[in-house]
Formats: structure tokens, sequence, C-alpha cells
């Protein structure tokens, strides 16, 4: 393969006589090159073979998830290329290829901060949008919560987001998790924070403080507008939507799926893809460091996961909140005036 221009002159000066030969020394060429590029029509193109390139059933199914599903992640579709289709290429190359069909995502910048083993937990709700519930649609959410150290996560669903739910599934979660951590990180919602005081600490909810404290954790709430210092499960709930939700799509689902359903099927996406993952922060594989988190957290009494079998906490629980736990977690206690008058 030669340039356009050597192309040109070599065409140009055999008209005026010169030898194959000639050419040749002419232009530090083999005469079998010569004679190429005097037979061809035009400059000669050299096409590199790309042994990773997608063949179209495989480009098709690629562009059939991304219809589907945009945000879908690439290490899914991945999986499925290689599982059903047979993709021998790496994922490095295949990313790139599916760089070329969808446009790049801009993402918030995160603040992450590392601690001890059983030292925190946070949790979020994560709202997903309509999905099939039994006969019909229904609004569902999902309570997330991850360890802080071992990065496993824990997953219910719900189909509200009140405080009697809310502290439920968070129960449930922990119970997925191995147990309780020293601490429990949330944002300011209304399930975990009624208020805030004049300098702008956080006024938690009875019903929270007297769980917290049946299970000997400090809850703690972000600052204000600052819900992103919860970065673990912030990042977290972004992966159940683009991850997860995509992992279903490609599933086999129960034609009347309930609640239960929803969440074997996300501890099945923990147990297959999360727990097998290397994180790239702590560079620890995720169902590693949680085996060696284990030991480090408190299991939750039997009789508080019995409360949670009506699918809600239906009453606060009687608890007497120390001093300690009061100033680490920032606690504001409400009580009813006719509790003062009764001591009096």
């Amino acid at each position: 393969m030669q340039s356009g221009e050597t192309f040109m002159e070599l065409h140009a000066l055999r008209k005026h006589g010169w030898s194959v030969s000639a050419l040749a020394r002419e232009f530090g060429l083999s005469r079998a090159t010569v004679r190429k590029e005097l037979r061809s029509p035009g400059p000669r193109t050299y096409q590199r073979e790309k042994p990773t390139a997608l063949t179209p059933a495989q480009l098709a199914h690629v562009t059939r998830r991304l219809d589907g599903f945009p945000g879908i992640r690439g290490t899914v579709v991945y999986e499925e290329l290689r599982e059903v289709y047979s993709y021998l290429g790496s994922y490095s190359a295949f990313a790139r290829h599916l760089r070329q069909h969808r446009p790049p995502q801009v993402r918030d910048a995160e603040i992450r901060f590392e601690t001890r083993p059983g030292e925190q937990t946070q949790a979020d709700w994560a709202q997903l949008g309509v999905w099939p519930l039994g006969d019909s649609l229904a609004e569902l959410s999902a309570m997330v919560t991850i360890l802080g150290c071992s990065r496993v996560p824990a997953i219910r669903f719900a189909t509200d987001r009140t405080r009697p739910t809310t502290l439920a599934k968070l129960v449930l979660c922990l119970d997925d998790l191995g147990g309780a951590t020293w601490e429990i990180l949330t944002d300011r919602d209304p399930a975990f924070v009624v208020g805030s005081t004049g300098d702008g600490r956080a006024i938690l909810a009875p019903e929270w403080v007297d769980l917290c404290a049946t299970l000997n954790v400090v809850p703690k709430a972000c600052r204000p507008y600052r819900a992103k210092t919860k970065g673990k499960v912030e990042r977290m709930v972004r992966e159940l939507k683009e991850g997860f939700v995509g992992w279903l799509s490609g599933q086999l689902m129960p034609p009347h799926p309930t609640l239960e359903d929803y969440d074997a099927l996300a501890a099945r996406w923990i147990h297959e893809v999360v727990l097998k993952r290397r994180h790239r922060t702590t560079m620890q594989v995720v169902g590693a460091a949680w085996a060696a988190e284990r030991p480090n957290l408190r299991p939750i009494p039997a009789r508080i996961l019995a409360a949670t079998a009506g699918e809600a906490l239906r009453a606060p629980l009687p608890a007497v909140v120390d001093l300690t736990a009061r100033l680490a977690g920032d606690v504001v206690e409400l009580r009813d005036l006719n509790d003062y008058e009764v001591a009096l």
C-alpha cells in the first residue's frame, strides 16, 4: 500500500517510459510492489482484520439491549454475548465497540471514606418506577443498605416508603447482611428525621431512635444538602438501577411476581454478581471482605425480626437512649407532654 501521491507518480513516470526496475530503484520499492501499484485502478488501502469485531448477530443483540434499557451496564451485555453468542474478545475490546453505540454518561462526583469492619452501614431508598406486581402494575421502591467496609449490599422491595415500612425493611436488610454495625448513616428522609434544630442538627423520629437503641446502634443523619456524604449507598442505588435492572431484564420472571420474588432475585444477583466482584477502591473481592467483616456484626434479635413479620413495625419499641448514643448520633428525642404530666 502506497500513498496517493506515490501512486500518481508511479503511473506518470511509467507513461514516460520508465521501466519497472527503474521505478523500484527510484522509490525504494520491490518490483512486485511496483507491479501491484501499476495494475491497481486506484491507491490501494489496507484493511486490518478485527478478530474482536462484533458479528451481525452480536451487534443486533447489543442494539436490542440498548434500545430496551439504554443505561444497562456493559458487563451484563458482555456476559450475555459470551454465553449465548460465544463472543471471544476481552471486555476491554467489547467496551470499545459498546461506546460507539451509546453516548458517554456524565457521572456526579461522590464523596467516599473508608470505615473499619463493623463500624458503619449506609441506608437509602431507591425509587424504581412502575413494575409488574401480581396481576397489575405498581410503583416499587427498594430499601438499599451497604456495609461501609466490605461493600456488601442488601436489598428489600416495598410498595411504599412510610416510616413503619422503612424500619421493617431496614431491619430485614440488616439481617441479610449478617447483623448490625456500630452506626447507621441515612439521609434526612421523613422516615428517619422529623425536623431540625436551630443549629441544623437532625431531630430523629422517636420510632427510629427507639429501634436503634434496641439494636444498640447509633443513628446518624447526613448534614443538610450533603446527601452525597453517604456515597457508598448512593453508588449502590445507581448500581441497582443500572446493573440489577439490566440483569433482571434478561432473566425468566414469574408470571405474577410478588415482593418476595423480587427480594429473592435481588439476593441471587448479589450472590452471583456482586460478591464475586473485586472492588476497585478496596481491591478486595467483596465476598471475601464480607466473610472477614461478619464476625464484627451483631445479630438482630429474634423478637425484632418477629415484629417485622407483619410487613412493618406497627409500634415503637420502648427503650432508653443513653447519653453516649445521644451525643454520638446527634439525637434529639421527642416525647409527648402527657409523659411529663404522668411523671409529675
